[in-house]
């Protein structure tokens, strides 16, 4: 007799990919609706940045990013060969800053100096902090971050109240 492992089970396969397809259109089956048994790892908690619409110019793939337990995502659009960022360590960066709906808000002067700031000090807003963890100078990485971790309730020069916030940054050196 043979013994299915967990990954091909081809059910197991039919309702990760349900779960998959549930979850980047938006929706979600609670386990006591669903016609068959789930598997509560495979099911999807919808928040803030899940909900959001974003512009199409700002190349948004939830499903292709990295989801931290705080409702940050990150994925590196290239990956950077040099130090890794941990807390405590200065970092300079270029960044656009743009709102869900393709709005840009910041960036960092073209031919400027980058942005100086120490991660996990508080001197950029906190998905910064926790986005940026782990990432390689010289690399870019898109950072989505939830308005909590953004600048919450209060409305920022540019930046209304209660807004998902989509960075783009490139590391460029970590001491």
């Amino acid at each position: 007799m043979r013994s299915a492992s967990r990954g091909n089970d081809p059910v197991r396969v039919l309702v990760v990919s349900a779960a998959l397809w549930l979850s980047a259109c938006g929706g979600v089956i609670p386990a006591a609706e669903a016609p068959f048994p789930v598997d509560p790892a495979l099911t999807v908690t919808q928040g803030e940045v899940e909900r959001t619409v974003f512009a199409a110019e700002l190349n948004v793939v939830l499903l292709a990013m990295t989801r931290l337990p705080t409702g940050v995502y990150y994925r590196d659009i290239e990956e950077g060969t040099g130090v890794r960022v941990a807390a405590g360590r200065e970092v300079y960066v270029r960044y656009i800053a743009s709102l869900a709906n393709g709005t840009e808000v910041d960036r960092t002067a073209p031919g400027g100096p980058p942005l100086l700031f120490k991660v996990g000090d508080g001197v950029v807003i906190r998905g910064w902090d926790l986005g940026m963890r782990g990432m390689r100078t010289g690399g870019t990485r898109q950072i989505v971050v939830p308005s909590r971790y953004a600048y919450g309730t209060k409305a920022v020069n540019r930046v209304p109240a209660n807004s998902v916030m989509v960075f783009v940054v490139r590391l460029e050196r970590v001491r």
